[in-house]
């Protein structure tokens, strides 16, 4: 009885020879004679499973058309399941690769919806370094597609900086530094911005802000509230990479912009996470998991490229949601890593069937929810919906109201230096911003407070 054969694993000398025998079948004719002739140049030797290999694409991948830049990945694939061309591997004098053909890739032709945006044309990375006006040297160094960690830290283009939350716990935010920052901006400004994200996608996106999302839940007699846990750092680098090429980019050209616009942390500063002393060991797990998604690729939070970026590889999701909102006779809108769902009826049994539904969709879609953060609110609670209530109308609520009145009234009595605690530089700005927010979200509030605006004398302001 024949012992089972098992393929020998995929290393990069396999991968590397698997990919020249893929541009050597891209470069030219089709048929499999003419690729058993490329073949045979490249690896140097007519090995014996490059006859049934060519056939086998060619019948696969079809016939009498000829084949593209975009079968790349396709044909790759096939090649590296093929047990002859694995088990060669596994003799003394494996193959080699002795030739070189070029592959001049082309952009791929974009889905129905989005045929029509005009991208910039970036087949090659010689044409992405170009367009950036760096050199093809200074494009890996930024980004970094082998993932090389820097050998200290003023090397690397991320500042690093750990910021409290509110109920527990920390957030790192990672900002690109002034050059690479420089490169997302544009990056965001000429392709990103152009590809239409979906309706229910409110935060982030030009056109549409709190208030729009607001006002899709005002009256609502039940509303479902929830939060992804980590939004950022769980779209993963693959996942941003499948979004360029799917707006048409070839796989190198993807996989560079890929680099320039997703970040690998490095573990010392995980380490600099802070924490409880002595954390239970389902806390410890708990980290050991989140800092594992740190050091893979992901959206920088702080990079102006990470909220477009999720918002389009959250289209799926956004998709699915809104479809299970529409047979539920709901309405859905998601700012950034908040969801909402407003029901027509106050029915809570109903809304907990929904959220089973929805959280059950969301962790299908690869993203988590925040437990604790989701909420199922009736019309006799105040209901809030990114900052603003949203019950009868749009408004801030009361308290808010009340602070900034008491500011204003204290201003005009005892002098506005008396109420710039937090020493800002520009009170009256701060103060004239905090109002127009009022004047935008309640006009009459507004005006109420600019009224009392109007009566501070700032002649007597210090800092």
């Amino acid at each position: 009885m024949d012992e089972p054969w098992f393929p020998p694993p995929i290393t990069p000398h396999i991968r590397q020879v698997a990919e020249a025998l893929t541009r050597a079948f891209l470069y030219g004719d089709d048929r499999p004679g003419p690729m058993r002739e490329r073949g045979t140049r490249l690896l140097g030797s007519p090995w014996p499973w490059l006859t049934d290999l060519c056939l086998r694409l060619h019948f696969e991948l079809g016939q009498g058309r000829p084949w593209q830049p975009e079968q790349h990945d396709e044909i790759l694939a096939l090649i590296l399941a093929y047990p002859p061309f694995l088990a060669a591997f596994l003799g003394t004098a494996p193959p080699q690769v002795r030739g070189f053909f070029p592959l001049h890739p082309r952009m791929a032709p974009r889905p129905g919806p989005l045929a029509g945006v005009a991208l910039p044309a970036l087949a090659s990375t010689g044409e992405l370094a170009d367009w950036l006006e760096l050199s093809p040297t200074q494009l890996d160094w930024f980004a970094n597609p082998g993932g090389r960690r820097p050998q200290a830290p003023e090397l690397g283009h991320y500042h690093y900086r750990w910021m409290q939350k509110r109920q527990g716990g920390a957030r790192l935010i990672e900002a690109p530094k002034a050059r690479l920052r420089a490169l997302q901006r544009r990056i965001l400004a000429e392709i990103l911005n152009r590809v239409p994200v979906h309706p229910a996608a409110q935060g982030c996106v030009r056109g549409r802000s709190v208030l729009s999302n607001g006002a899709l839940h005002t009256g609502a007699p039940l509303l479902l509230k929830l939060d992804l846990r980590d939004f950022f750092v769980s779209i993963p680098g693959a996942r941003v990479h499948a979004l360029f090429r799917t707006l048409g980019y070839p796989r190198e050209t993807a996989r560079y912009l890929t680099g320039l616009t997703t970040h690998g942390t490095a573990p010392g500063v995980l380490r600099q996470v802070p924490q409880e002393e002595y954390p239970s060991p389902e806390e410890r797990r708990q980290r050991q998991a989140w800092a594992r998604q740190f050091m893979e690729r992901h959206l920088p939070q702080g990079a102006p490229t990470s909220p477009a970026l999720a918002n389009l590889c959250a289209y799926r999701l956004d998709l699915r949601l809104a479809g299970a909102a529409r047979e539920a006779g709901a309405v859905y809108s998601r700012y950034v890593d908040d969801l909402v769902f407003s029901l027509p009826s106050h029915d809570p049994g109903r809304g907990r069937r929904i959220l089973a539904m929805v959280q059950e969709i969301i962790l299908e879609e690869g993203f988590t929810p925040h437990w604790r953060k989701t909420r199922i609110l009736p019309a006799s609670t105040r209901q809030s919906v990114t900052g603003l209530v949203v019950n009868q109308q749009l408004n801030l609520p009361r308290q808010e109201y009340d602070r900034l009145k008491a500011i204003l009234t204290n201003c005009r009595r005892h002098g506005p230096a008396s109420q710039n605690r937090e020493g800002r530089p520009d009170f009256r700005a701060h103060l004239q911003g905090r109002i127009a927010w009022f004047a935008q979200v309640h006009p009459p509030r507004g005006a109420r407070l600019m009224a009392l605006f109007a009566g501070i004398d700032w002649d007597g302001l210090r800092s």
